[in-house]
């Protein structure tokens, strides 16, 4: 390989006579075919990719092999999405967007699943692909893309080959972002200098061009500077680039592109050209559709396994959450930004938290933290209030949270049979003042221990079913009163 310096020209590798020929390596389409293939060679040994062990790694499109394997789950009934909560509708838009062999646009607010469906989709693709060994690109033996992979295929007498992995290339959108980042960096005037088709100066591949035989996530695509879009549509809609000094050069990448963005009102968003966007099938992703979506998506992703989250507060913390997006919120005139699914997420995580730290198998109401701060700190940074010196974001917390409480302490207060109110109220009595941090035989009292154990679903959760149980008779009928975060007292009572 031929190194370039400022105060040396470079050695010409090829003669005048000879560079013509070189120049068709940019231009001409190779194909390679058994008839006019080199030796292959995997793993020290040759190999004939052409057989039925190898046939199924190359020469096939991205879109090909994604097809090939929806069909395959269409026929066996399965969903191939199964990771993505709900979302039917969506779902299926997706399946036929990739079965007619388009790009997709998800369009949606942040942290609603639009790069979770992304990754769900690249597990159409097969595992490992084959590829030309030190190719940058990872081109494909039989249809080679890049310049010097053409001219080893038609040269050479033995080309190695490599399994790679399947590629899911992530694109963040970034307003500074370069040609040479995006799309690389192709100089014919170099080729013509006496360069080698694969040194650095005359090839350098970019983002999009390494998701070559995969997939290229656009994560934020409108925040990508216009002029570097409208090279992206000519890359994916010419299949050409046009090189800094002018050249345009054939460069056909197979690449599935899968953009997001967010709404055109939405804060920091920019707009996409439109014939880029012509390109591709607009997918509205939304919220989860219910309260039952939402807390499996919360489980689903938590960082922390070991501490219980018993149903009423998985119920009362995503109650809050999607409380805060709702326009019912007695807020919702004055948030501009709404919680997203991570809200949840990490809500979950930080009451877990809090019970490991304090020794507790299950989450219980003192887990919320003081003033709830604990869901504070999970909520502030994912919402934003208008003229927030006015109302602070920790009002709204304590608010929203409070409200969610009081409507699972209804649904809670009316699933306690009649028959046992009387009973359990007369127990409370005998009891008088209660600690649910430290109450061990409420096995005793039959009435309670028959409501508080059939709300369980595990003995762990004991506790925090008879913490639940009295909050909601404290909040429905004031017999009961909470002098501190798991003490209750019991007022009266007049059957």
């Amino acid at each position: 390989m031929l190194k370039h310096t400022k105060s040396k020209q470079p050695k010409l590798k090829y003669k005048p006579s000879t560079i013509i020929s070189t120049m068709d390596y940019i231009f001409e389409e190779v194909r390679i075919k058994r008839s006019n293939a080199p030796r292959f060679v995997l793993n020290g040994e040759e190999v004939d990719i052409w057989d039925k062990e190898l046939i199924d790694y190359h020469s096939k499109s991205v879109s090909e092999y994604v097809r090939e394997k929806l069909l395959e789950f269409e026929k066996r009934g399965l969903d191939p999405f199964e990771e993505i909560i709900g979302k039917e509708k969506e779902k299926e838009m997706v399946k036929t967007a990739l079965m007619s062999g388009s790009n997709i646009l998800f369009k949606g607010k942040k942290g609603y699943g639009k790069t979770t469906f992304s990754k769900a989709i690249s597990k159409l693709l097969p595992d490992k692909i084959l590829a030309i060994k030190g190719c940058r690109i990872h081109d494909d033996p039989t249809q080679p893309t890049c310049f010097s992979c053409k001219k080893k295929l038609l040269e050479e007498d033995e080309v190695e080959l490599v399994f790679v992995p399947k590629k899911w290339i992530r694109i963040a959108g970034d307003p500074m972002m370069t040609t040479r980042q995006l799309i690389g960096g192709i100089s014919l005037q170099k080729i013509k200098e006496g360069y080698e088709l694969d040194h650095p100066e005359v090839f350098t591949p970019g983002r999009i061009l390494k998701a070559h035989r995969g997939i290229a996530y656009f994560d934020e695509l409108g925040s990508i500077p216009s002029a570097l879009q409208t090279l992206l549509h000519e890359l994916l809609e010419e299949r050409q680039v046009t090189t800094p000094e002018g050249d345009i050069v054939p460069m056909k990448i197979d690449t599935l592109v899968i953009a997001s963005t967010n709404p055109a009102n939405y804060k920091g968003v920019s707009d996409i050209k439109e014939p880029l966007l012509d390109r591709m099938e607009q997918i509205d992703i939304g919220p989860p559709e219910s309260i039952e979506h939402e807390i499996a998506i919360g489980l689903r992703n938590m960082a922390l396994d070991g501490s219980i989250i018993p149903e009423w507060h998985l119920k009362i913390i995503a109650s809050a959450v999607r409380c805060m997006r709702s326009s019912n919120c007695r807020y919702s005139a004055r948030i501009e930004v709404e919680p997203s699914c991570r809200a949840t997420i990490k809500a979950f995580d930080h009451v877990a938290a809090s019970a490991m730290r304090n020794g507790r198998k299950a989450v219980m109401f003192a887990d919320y933290g003081r003033d709830f701060a604990n869901l504070s700190l999970a909520l502030k940074s994912r919402f934003e209030v208008d003229y927030e010196e006015e109302l602070s974001k920790d009002e709204v917390v304590r608010e929203v949270v409070n409200d969610a409480i009081d409507t699972v302490c209804g649904e809670i207060y009316a699933a306690i049979p009649r028959s046992i109110f009387g009973g359990m109220m007369e127990e409370l009595s005998e009891i008088g003042e209660i600690n649910v941090y430290s109450e061990n035989g409420i096995e005793k009292y039959k009435n309670l221990w028959a409501f508080v154990s059939s709300i369980c679903r595990r003995r762990e959760e004991v506790s925090s079913a008879l913490e639940i149980t009295l909050e909601s008779v404290a909040r429905c009928t004031g017999l009961l009163e909470r002098r501190e975060v798991g003490v209750y007292e019991y007022l009266a009572y007049d059957r």
